[in-house]
């Protein structure tokens, strides 16, 4: 409804009228009104602009939600007579006869009513913004010292492309406060059809300085990365459609010119020359006004040395070609990094590089990756001659020369074929819009291919395609980045890259690599006994295709399989497997065995035996796999138990084999992944949102979230409760903290609250790393509202073979009804399985639908009398194979190859009303138009397609913000149609049909909820609202900074680690002192010789060296200043903020990874027997007395970096030892 308003007090601004109408319509008189909904009553103002400098004209209107309120609001000023006074002047209400504008009223039902004095804050900045300052010239380059000179030296600027606009006068800055940006507009719009602008985000400026140079005003601008490059028509054609008109209409560049391509790689920092000198104080003015860091006052010196140009770039390349690939690839990491220019490698640093590489060879790839660190990671007084001389072996047979020829000694292990044959050493490389970045080697997870080329794996590249921050794709709706992906990353993968002196072409993807818009690219190379490997060979003889080959996103799908990361296991020969028919619903659409078979129990132990043995640790785990992932020549998908079968059997089906293999007598069973302990289920955002809607209380997400924190936060008050937040958050494993915790438990160490323990951990490290545990389970429960679910458990989905049974003439099945479910758990604490019976709900994630979670029954154990398939099956969820549909496809279309299912028995949580499950039938495969078989450019043309189109995220983000911000919840038409959306993103993958995100439903409102705010490490209270959801009032009821975290003891070394004079007794701490007498009581002495305890310096310099690399490698941003912290590696976690979980997830991944190598290798260097399984008792002891060597050494330096981690290594393999010796009990 809509209301005429009259004698409005001309000096009233919309934001006074909008604080007084809100103090009325937000009062006790108008509470109730509408008992859908406990929001208080949204509405808008509108005044009519005035003239002669008055703000309005006297008259207004204001609309209403509903006729219903306002006629409330006239009974009460004309019948009760309360009139309403702004600005001492009596206001008029008329009621008008014209409808409110077609959709205002149904926004302003639906969305929440937000603070007017945020609105105003926000419009004065955009007011005081709204201009534009003069630029003459933009400066592309690069900050330098000569390499003598230390870091606190004053820096260079050399201009290594320049455009200008002096005489033009055409060059624009401004601000740009809804995007946090600095935009700067190249071009003249009266006389040039096509400008260029550059973009430099708020939080991508690490320092901004202003000056005069010799009469030149400048701004420069020191770049954590390079800035966004757009080119834009002018003169366009407008519509009248604003929404179309501003649509796409920038297109984003990799570089403004070709001159400018060559430097662009090289110098991103800028330096820009103002039109007068009043125009950079009036940039610092608007700096403080945007919020952004105020510019300092400063003398930058500024030359053209022209590090990059084509002439300087083209002696480097020349010059690269003496050097092996791996150590071509650390030289040229090294200029890309922006550590050192052409000049510094040409100029002083050429004789070094040379002899280095003629005295050591390839090996001298480790020295260079040290040099690198040592860069990132130097202290203000060290010169780039000072961080060479301390990577470089001094040649003297010191401690650095020691760890130098250990980490030499592992190289050669690993050329050797001492190796992980599920890991391997990997090179990685980033394009960006304009960079190229080099990192690595480090250890990453093999597959199918590289395993057949043992020996060769530094032909193998993983490449990312990333924005400039390395955080994927995203296009703000003005922005076209379709021409960039297509040249740039549709280029590279067509045509190839060099690096390091090899030509790189691209291979395949896996699938969860392609969701990181990351794939494989190799170098062709000859292989002693398989001729010329090329990639399209190696394509070639995966398999046949046939079948598929005329869809480019499904032949690139099957092809992704034999690159998926797995583990080796055992092989089988032809006449132990077979193929069984899949179980067929009423409705062709669907299977209700896709993706499953089965194996027999003495496969299953042999494929967990070959794990176990590839890495001991799993033999702790006290529950047998009964279902395993498996990729298996052209099958893919879980096989599970089945105790009918006898012998080695294993039994695939139809909808597991996604392509032809020539028949081999003997195939490898590759494990991706294997299921021997019931995962926990997590509360998340979208599910929360459902369960909600679908009739929870709020009340109820608030006491679990609460029971969580106290839980978190209560950890440390008993070991087993520590051992329970690690276990349960799958936190330390890299470093077996969980196992480290139950050891000191046995040998008698407890926490505060355990006065019977003879030996307290609160004063150790191990506490601080239980505070950055508690730490990052907060964050979760704050930015993720992932709370963990009683009673509940996340299973992998299997189906029930009773039917498969009774056509194979077996009598007396018993066979699962619609609608039920059998779930058996047991972990490594249960000493008896779990049998779950009642009402459930199973959902599988991520929940987008209403219906995606439904309510079943859990039968619990299964009848004695009855022949059951699942009888005995543990930690799975058997889901029924009989009904209209399978109870897998109506949870987000899901299937059983592999996909995880949450169980929930928690009674309060349990939604009362049932919905129906969302359709998520295909949409089909797109075949190429003209109909011929797909080839490698079609993949490529596919995989760009991909990324430009990317949108899952998007859309759930889109999705969860108008569930928030609609009083209709997620059954809001916009949420429903994002849920069919978000189902069609989900298959985009495999069917090649891409969503397009600017046809589909958009934000109800700009500001968006205040839980958001957790994503954003700048966040303004301008762009969000305050959230009255489940959501809201959980984000709002933890406080991260009421847990401190530890600060580190000291910083990274730049020096030599020495034995520290001895302040105090050497192993006099808690633990040494604990374990003191099961040490005495196996090596008949307890304390150590310092010269033998320094013989572990070698050894800790080269764990130390690769710590440091973990720390700046895995880190979220290329700033050489950001690094994790030990701690960090140690918990496995990331505590950074970033806008993209999807990325953090990612580094977490990769971190873990590395650091669990880092471990191993250094375990390997203190015990490895001979027979892992069953070692001798002197290699027992030997291995003992090394670790307690190393164990001290960490002790005596536990103010130096790293030292408290390697010492943490070394108490792993004391209590390892000390266990299988007998002398402690775990």
């Amino acid at each position: 409804m809509e209301i005429e308003l009259a004698d409005v007090a001309f000096d009233a601004s919309v934001w006074d009228v909008k604080r007084t109408f809100g103090a009325i319509l937000h009062g006790d008189e108008f509470h109730g009104l509408d008992p859908k909904t406990p929001r208080a009553v949204n509405f808008k103002v509108m005044l009519n602009p005035g003239a002669g400098g008055v703000q309005n004209n006297g008259s207004g209107s204001l609309i209403l939600p509903s006729r219903k309120i306002g006629d409330r609001l006239l009974k009460r000023v004309y019948e009760e007579g309360k009139h309403i006074v702004i600005n001492d002047r009596k206001l008029r209400l008329f009621r008008t006869k014209k409808p409110p504008r077609r959709g205002l009223t149904d926004t302003l039902e639906k969305t929440p009513y937000l603070e007017p004095d945020e609105e105003e804050k926000r419009e004065d900045k955009l007011r005081r913004l709204d201009l534009g300052l003069h630029v003459d010239k933009v400066q592309f380059g690069v900050f330098y010292r000569s390499p003598q000179d230390p870091m606190t030296a004053p820096r260079i600027f050399s201009s290594e492309y320049e455009v200008s606009h002096r005489d033009k006068g055409a060059g624009l800055l401004w601000f740009e406060y809804d995007h946090k940006l600095i935009r700067i507009q190249l071009g003249d719009k009266m006389t040039e059809e096509i400008g260029s602008n550059i973009a430099i985000t708020f939080s991508n400026i690490r320092r901004v300085a202003i000056g005069i140079d010799f009469g030149n005003p400048f701004v420069c601008f020191d770049l954590l990365t390079p800035p966004m490059l757009e080119r834009e028509r002018f003169n366009r054609t407008f519509t009248g459609n604003e929404w179309n008109d501003y649509r796409k209409f920038r297109q984003r560049l990799d570089s403004l010119t070709p001159a400018h391509a060559i430097v662009a790689p090289y110098a991103h920092h800028m330096r820009v020359i103002m039109h007068t000198e009043a125009d950079i104080y009036k940039f610092r003015e608007l700096c403080e006004v945007a919020e952004v860091q105020r510019p300092i006052l400063a003398n930058v010196e500024t030359f053209s040395r022209g590090f990059f140009s084509p002439r300087q770039l083209h002696k480097f390349h020349l010059w690269l070609q003496q050097f092996s690939y791996p150590v071509a690839f650390q030289i040229e990491a090294l200029l890309r990094a922006g550590f050192l220019n052409t000049e510094d490698i040409l100029g002083y640093f050429r004789p070094q590089l040379e002899k280095l590489n003629k005295e050591m060879g390839p090996k001298a790839a480790i020295v260079l990756r040290n040099f690198c660190d040592a860069l990132r990671l130097r202290s203000p007084k060290d010169s780039l001659i000072d961080c060479f001389r301390r990577a470089m072996p001094d040649g003297t047979g010191g401690k650095h020369d020691k760890a130098l020829r250990l980490s030499l000694k592992k190289y050669d292990e690993k050329q050797e074929g001492d190796r992980d044959m599920g890991r391997f050493q990997c090179h990685h490389v980033t394009f960006t819009p304009t960079r190229v970045i080099l990192e690595g080697p480090y250890v990453s997870v093999s597959n199918r291919v590289i395993r057949q080329f043992a020996g060769f794996e530094d032909h193998f590249l993983r490449v990312d395609f990333r924005d400039e921050d390395r955080l994927q794709y995203r296009w703000a709706r003005e922005v076209d980045g379709t021409t960039l992906l297509t040249e740039r990353v549709g280029g590279i993968l067509k045509h190839g890259f060099d690096i390091g002196g090899r030509h790189f072409e691209f291979l395949a993807y896996s699938s969860s690599a392609l969701r990181e818009h990351a794939v494989w690219f190799m170098n062709p190379f000859q292989h002693p006994t398989q001729g010329s490997i090329t990639a399209q060979r190696i394509r070639d003889s995966l398999g046949d295709f046939s079948n598929v080959i005329k869809k480019p996103s499904k032949y690139a799908a099957r092809l992704a399989q034999a690159f998926t990361a797995t583990d080796p296991s055992v092989s089988i020969s032809r006449d132990q497997w077979e193929e069984m028919k899949d179980l067929e619903s009423s409705d062709p659409d669907y299977l209700f065995t896709d993706g499953v078979g089965t194996i027999s129990q003495e496969l299953g132990d042999m494929i967990w035996d070959a794990l176990c043995t590839a890495k001991e640790s799993r033999r702790r785990a006290q529950v047998t796999p009964q279902a395993y992932q498996i990729r298996f020549l052209g099958f893919k998908g879980v096989v599970v138990i089945d105790h009918r079968l006898r012998g080695i059997r294993m039994r695939l089906r139809p909808s597991m084999n996604k392509f032809e293999v020539p028949d081999m007598d003997v195939a490898p069973i590759e494990i991706a992944r294997w299921f021997d302990r019931p995962g926990t289920s997590y509360l998340n955002k979208a599910l929360i949102m459902i369960l909600e809607d679908r009739g929870v209380e709020q009340v109820t997400f608030l006491r679990l979230q609460e029971k969580a924190a106290a839980q978190i936060t209560t950890a440390s008050d008993s070991v087993e409760q520590t051992v329970t937040l690690f276990m349960s958050h799958n936190l330390g494993l890299s470093f077996s903290l969980p196992w480290i915790f139950r050891g000191l438990r046995a040998a008698g160490l407890g926490m505060d609250a355990e006065p019977e323990k003879s030996y307290n951990l609160g004063d150790t490290f191990l506490q601080s790393l239980i505070i950055f545990a508690q730490h990052h389970v907060l964050r979760d429960i704050k930015h993720g509202a992932r709370i963990p679910i009683p009673d509940s458990y996340l299973l992998v989905g299997v189906a029930d073979e009773g039917p498969m049974y009774q056509e194979e003439g077996v009598e007396n099945v018993y066979v699962l009804d619609e609608a039920k479910v059998y779930v058996c758990v047991q972990t490594e604490d249960d000493e008896v399985p779990r049998y779950i019976k009642g009402a459930v709900t199973i959902s599988r994630s991520p929940v987008v639908h209403p219906g995606d979670v439904q309510r079943v029954w859990a039968i619990g154990e299964p009848p004695a009398d009855k022949v059951c398939f699942f009888r005995g099956l543990k930690n799975v969820v058997v889901l029924p194979s009989v009904g209209k549909r399978p109870l897998a496809s109506m949870l987000g279309g899901g299937d059983l190859d592999g996909d995880l299912y949450s169980i929930t028995k928690y009674d309060p949580l349990l939604p009362t009303e049932q919905k129906e499950p969302g359709d998520y039938k295909g949409v089909g495969t797109r075949e190429l138009p003209d109909g011929r078989d797909s080839t490698v450019d079609d993949i490529c043309d596919f995989i760009v397609e991909y990324i430009n189109s990317d949108l899952l995220g998007l859309l759930s983000d889109r999705h969860l913000i108008i569930s928030d911000q609609s009083k209709e919840g997620t059954s809001d038409p916009a949420c429903i149609e994002l849920a069919r959306l978000c189902s069609q993103a989900v298959d985009y993958p495999k069917n090649g049909v891409p969503v397009d995100i600017f046809d589909s439903p958009r934000l109800l409102i700009r500001e968006k909820p205040d839980w958001k705010k957790a994503e954003h490490s700048d966040p303004r209270d301008t762009d969000y609202y305050y959230s009255s959801r489940a959501l809201g009032v959980l984000f709002r009821s933890i406080d991260l900074n009421n847990l401190k975290l530890p600060t580190s003891p000291s910083s990274i070394p730049s020096g030599n680690v020495v034995l520290p004079p001895q302040r105090e007794r050497p192993l006099s701490d808690v633990i040494s002192l604990a374990l003191r007498p099961f040490i005495k009581g196996q090596l008949h002495y307890y304390e150590n010789a310092d010269r033998n305890v320094a013989e572990m310096t070698p050894l800790f310099l080269r764990y130390e060296q690769e710590l440091r690399y973990i720390c700046v490698t895995h880190a979220l941003s290329d700033a050489p200043d950001i690094r994790l912290q030990e701690e960090e590696v140690v918990v496995g976690t990331i505590l950074a903020v970033c806008s993209q979980k999807r990325w953090r997830q990612d580094r977490m991944y990769r971190m873990r990874l590395h650091s669990s190598d880092l471990v191993n290798n250094t375990r390997q260097s203190l015990y490895k027997p001979v027979d892992a399984n069953n070692p001798e008792q002197g290699e027992l002891l030997y291995g003992l007395s090394q670790a307690w060597l190393a164990w001290d050494f960490g002790q005596r330096n536990r103010t130096v970096f790293g030292a408290r981690s390697f010492g943490l290594v070394a108490l792993g393999v004391v209590l390892d030892t000390l266990t299988k010796l007998g002398a402690l009990v775990v």
